[in-house]
């Protein structure tokens, strides 16, 4: 009877060896993935931090996103496929390099064998040919979106990806708290800062319901709103090539994007600082993600040119003011000032620019060496004249004397 069990244990002692044996296999270390990538960075969101990562593997091998809170899902920033860079699965497998030779060996015949057989009025255009980056941002949407962890094989799950040579997938995804994304419709949205934040539309990855949702974006005057949608499913269009449900963003009445289907990355730019979204779909419930965007502010608020300037140069980066001919910023005693927008702000307070003040002309004594005819030198003194400006009060009351005296004058030589 002893038997039995011995023979139950002594297999469970050769799949444990076995096992052993085969982690250090090359092909299972190549395989093998850290459970989380390089973290860049993490961005401080209401609710928590959003953890940002990177990976870099290749293509003929498995992806693993994950997020290490339970209470975070994943979004796609970069997602990249460069045939070019084969270093990097050279360095995994010796089998895969392998394969790789074969492909660089064999891969001008294929090419060549594949025009030879094409028939009928077709012609060969740019998107039949292999680029050497693709992104492959449709096809990781669609597998690892508002996930919390998820598995992708970009031969298995992107289009036509089955042939293509063995190269380097470059990704950049984050995970994000769930509580720091709005996702209900009808909404005001103040945007204040440049790092901004997130929506998405309810039911969003599994589903979208059937009703009709609006956005208002806001920010302040002089400043522009960026909706980038990160990740965008609905339904496509019919046969006829009309949109039954759609996505439309409008400034002040202007339609500035309008669309219906996948895609992926799509940035729209508000010419003001209010911008509509709106998503209208058909009265039932529909099998797709819907999407998920960022909204951010793009440049700084408008600040009014001090007294006695004007604007010389504006862009959303920079905002340069210039004092009037004769007068000159107090503090800098400069005619020139140049503020610089940063991450949605000024560098300096608008509202504490000083106001332009006139230049005063002064004496000031300076000592110089002279020589004479009868002892050597002595020092003589003399005078540079140098502009200053004026205090405030003094200025003002320069400008009234100088508009009393001028029209003095005019009555003078009207009598």
């Amino acid at each position: 009877m002893a038997w039995p069990a011995a023979t139950t244990l002594t297999s469970l002692l050769m799949l444990l060896l076995m096992t052993i044996a085969a982690s250090f296999s090359p092909r299972i270390i190549a395989t093998t993935q850290a459970p989380f990538g390089r973290i860049l960075k993490a961005v401080k969101l209401p609710g928590g931090y959003m953890e940002v990562v990177q990976e870099q593997r290749c293509s003929h091998g498995l992806l693993r996103l994950t997020c290490r809170s339970l209470r975070a899902f994943i979004f796609i920033l970069e997602a990249e496929y460069h045939a070019n860079h084969t270093e990097f699965c050279q360095k995994e497998s010796k089998s895969l390099k392998e394969e790789l030779k074969m492909w660089t060996n064999k891969g001008s015949t294929r090419k060549r064998t594949d025009m030879q057989e094409l028939k009928g009025n077709y012609i060969l255009d740019d998107e039949d040919i292999q680029a050497d980056i693709i992104d492959i941002r449709s096809s990781l949407n669609k597998r690892c979106s508002g996930q919390k962890h998820c598995r992708y094989n970009v031969t298995i799950e992107h289009p036509g990806a089955y042939s293509w040579v063995p190269g380097e997938i470059l990704l950049k995804y984050a995970c994000i708290p769930e509580v720091a994304v709005k996702r209900y419709c009808n909404q005001q949205v103040k945007v204040v800062s440049e790092d901004g934040g997130y929506l998405n539309t309810p039911g969003y990855p599994l589903y979208y319901i059937g009703e009709t949702c609006g956005w208002t974006f806001r920010t302040f005057n002089g400043q522009r709103i960026v909706l980038t949608f990160h990740d965008l499913d609905i339904r496509g269009p019919d046969a006829d090539g009309n949109c039954m449900d759609i996505v439309r963003v409008r400034d002040r009445g202007s339609t500035l994007f309008e669309f219906c289907g996948t895609t992926a990355g799509v940035r729209v730019v508000s010419y003001s600082n209010v911008l509509t979204l709106d998503f209208v779909a058909s009265k039932r419930f529909y099998n797709a993600r819907g999407f998920f965007l960022q909204y951010q502010v793009l440049g700084c608020p408008e600040v009014l040119a001090p007294n006695g300037s004007y604007v010389s140069n504006g862009t959303l980066t920079s905002r340069t003011f210039l004092c009037k001919s004769g007068s000159v910023f107090p503090d800098s005693r400069e005619r020139k000032r140049t503020l610089e927008c940063r991450n949605g702000k000024w560098n300096e307070t608008a509202t504490k620019l000083p106001n332009c003040v006139a230049l005063r002309t002064h004496a000031y004594p300076r000592s110089r060496i002279t020589a004479t005819h009868t002892r050597g030198y002595r020092e003589t003194e003399t005078r540079d004249l140098v502009e200053e400006p004026y205090p405030p009060h003094l200025s003002s009351l320069r400008e009234h004397i100088a508009k009393v005296i001028a029209g003095t004058s005019r009555k003078i030589v009207t009598k």
